[in-house]
């Protein structure tokens, strides 16, 4: 499935949500028959998502249509296992990933899955669209394309400017520097915000901080985010630290921005609200920053 969404309970999904609790999913027409007020209704019924490939653990079954799973590289304090949630049974497979020594990883907001490929690049017929940051096991890459394997063992094609090359750096932009003492690798996104800009993706700044992060276990959502990492003042921030913000002068925080570097965050600050690019100071309720980066 090119993304799974965790709905936090059976009842939640609607006719107009269809595209997504189907097999295959369609966000795009999910996303284009939605009305704001459709989506916003979505706030605190739809817990997080699932990209392609993500390993969940089935825990509860409710129903021959419905499973409750938890997602274990996503935690959160309210479960120890990972984020929980409700996922529709014909989303999830038992087969396990191919072995493979090398990952391919999309770098690109989007990236369509071809069925074949050849010298001069993709070809035969789009098979799927998966996300930003969904890794495939990598068979090998050209200057044209990548072949790599779906679940089952499938050989695909992926555009290759669409994916990290092998053994490659992360995927936002690393910049070497002198930060709070010390020599470190800051993965930063200032070289990859434009494309990312105006998009309406719910898992975008999850899936951001998780690439600069490099796949280590911190937490999904802002509020446990805020107490994980290392404080850091805002005069002193780094490209990839986030920052967090509260709904009002005091309470919890709410709210959290991927730093980008000269005083701006890449942000999206309400439901329905595409991501844009935004001063740190845009909010009056600034709660803080983190620095995560080792």
């Amino acid at each position: 499935m090119s993304v799974a969404t965790l709905w936090v309970a059976l009842s939640y999904p609607r006719p107009v949500d269809r595209p997504a609790i189907s097999n295959p999913v369609d966000l795009r027409a999910w996303l284009a028959t939605m009305t704001l007020e459709q989506e916003r209704w979505l706030v605190g019924k739809l817990e997080t998502q699932a990209l392609y490939g993500t390993k969940v653990r089935v825990v509860a079954n409710y129903s021959s249509a419905w499973l409750k799973v938890v997602v274990p590289d996503q935690p959160t304090p309210r479960d120890k296992r990972g984020y929980p949630g409700f996922v529709p049974a014909v989303q999830l497979t038992g087969t396990a990933p191919v072995s493979a020594a090398t990952t391919a990883i999309v770098r690109s907001p989007t990236a369509w899955v071809w069925s074949r490929w050849s010298a001069r690049g993709v070809t035969g017929r789009k098979l799927m669209e998966i996300s930003l940051d969904t890794r495939l096991p990598l068979v090998r890459a050209t200057n044209s394309y990548a072949v790599a394997r779906l679940l089952g063992g499938r050989s695909v094609a992926l555009k290759r400017g669409t994916v990290a090359p092998p053994h490659g750096r992360p995927s936002l932009a690393s910049d070497t520097r002198r930060a709070r003492g010390r020599r470190e690798e800051v993965p930063s996104p200032r070289l990859s915000v434009g494309r990312h800009v105006g998009l309406r993706l719910r898992l975008l700044r999850f899936q951001l901080f998780r690439v600069s992060r490099r796949g280590r276990g911190d937490p999904r959502d802002a509020g446990p985010q805020s107490t994980a990492g290392r404080p850091v003042n805002r005069s002193a921030l780094l490209p990839a630290d986030l920052v967090f913000i509260r709904s009002r002068s005091s309470g919890p925080v709410v709210h959290v921005g991927l730093y980008i570097g000269d005083g701006y965050m890449l942000d999206a600050p309400h439901t329905g609200s595409p991501v844009r690019v935004e001063p740190v100071t845009a909010s009056p309720y600034y709660a803080g920053a983190r620095h995560f980066v080792q």
